[in-house]
């Protein structure tokens, strides 16, 4: 059996949004291996050797298996960490962890294939201070934003943008408290009640509120732009459309040519293949670019609009980038 042009898939075991990229790969009647890194060292087998530079070998599960000179692309979407043998000390925890990283990811990351995304670059472009700059370096417009811990200059930048300003969650992090997932949601903050000493503690990304007529999430794929409104019924909504998917409503709208010249630009400056982009679209009908989510979720546009952003992951992922 040919097993050339695999398309490696590297994910959790549940997980709906890879299940529907490889239901469309399987359409195209592609060869697919879906692996967890979470599964290495206790339930996934790496060797590899290299001559002249080249690294051979497979990965291998007890369910499946892939040759690395196989692999024709990679579909990295959320796998999970490492999960060492029971028993070992914390000390060798540690250790293990690092060595399988630097072992299995460094192995992973000299692969020569197209991926949606690299890990290595999908975490650079993680970094909102550095989506920022390289977003209006290939002219896409951004909020005015202050990066502070001290909290008088706060009220300094409030006055500066002569208007409300919002405070923001610079990673994407999603922690338990009490057995419940907690979110932190874009919040409009009055610089009189900030709490100094907790404001201190840590950084905070803190932009203009920028007036809109409605939001746009691009579900960028390859070039190619998948536009949906978003437009919310609620107060809390209108402030981050997250915060209350009930209230949501969507359509597909064009994106202009200069905002996807300029998204092409971004892509390109950080080497990614896709990217989730969040733009305020103002009164005036100007496009502002808030962030983009390097792994951003999809799925739920796909169910709500018909998007077809399975089947443009699968195109890429078998024909790659259009040329």
């Amino acid at each position: 059996m040919d097993t050339s042009g695999t398309v490696l898939v590297l994910t959790c075991a549940d997980d709906p949004t890879a299940d529907a990229v490889i239901a469309e790969l399987s359409r195209r009647n592609a060869r697919v291996a879906r692996m967890d890194t979470g599964d290495f060292p206790t339930a996934l087998r790496l060797t590899a050797t290299t001559v002249g530079g080249c690294w051979t070998g497979r990965l291998a599960t007890d369910d499946t298996h892939v040759d690395l000179a196989d692999v024709g692309s990679v579909y990295f979407r959320r796998p999970t960490r490492f999960r060492l043998p029971p028993g070992m000390s914390p000390a060798d925890e540690v250790f293990a962890a690092v060595e399988a990283r630097h072992g299995f990811g460094g192995l992973l990351a000299a692969l020569d294939v197209l991926w949606v995304n690299q890990p290595i670059r999908q975490a650079a472009a993680e970094y909102k201070p550095l989506q920022l700059a390289t977003a209006a370096a290939c002219g896409l417009r951004i909020p005015a934003t202050l990066l502070t811990n001290q909290h008088t200059e706060v009220r300094d930048f409030a006055e500066q943008v002569g208007g409300p300003v919002v405070c923001k969650q610079l990673s994407s992090l999603v922690f338990s408290e009490d057995d419940e997932m907690r979110v932190t949601y874009t919040t409009v903050i009055g610089p009189a009640a900030i709490d100094p000493a907790a404001f201190a503690a840590t950084a905070h990304l803190i932009q203009e509120f920028v007036p809109k007529a409605y939001e746009a999430r691009v579900t960028v794929v390859g070039r190619t732009p998948i536009g949906v409104a978003v437009r919310s019924t609620s107060a809390a909504g209108r402030i981050d459309w997250r915060s209350d998917y009930d209230a949501l409503t969507y359509t597909w709208i064009d994106v202009p040519a200069t905002v996807t010249q300029g998204i092409n630009r971004f892509l390109d400056a950080l080497g990614l293949h896709y990217g989730a982009f969040d733009f305020v679209i103002t009164p005036d009908g100007e496009w502002v670019m808030l962030e983009c989510n390097p792994a951003g979720q999809w799925l739920w546009l796909e169910h709500e609009t018909g998007a077809p952003i399975a089947a443009a992951l699968a195109d890429l992922l078998t024909q790659g980038p259009a040329r």
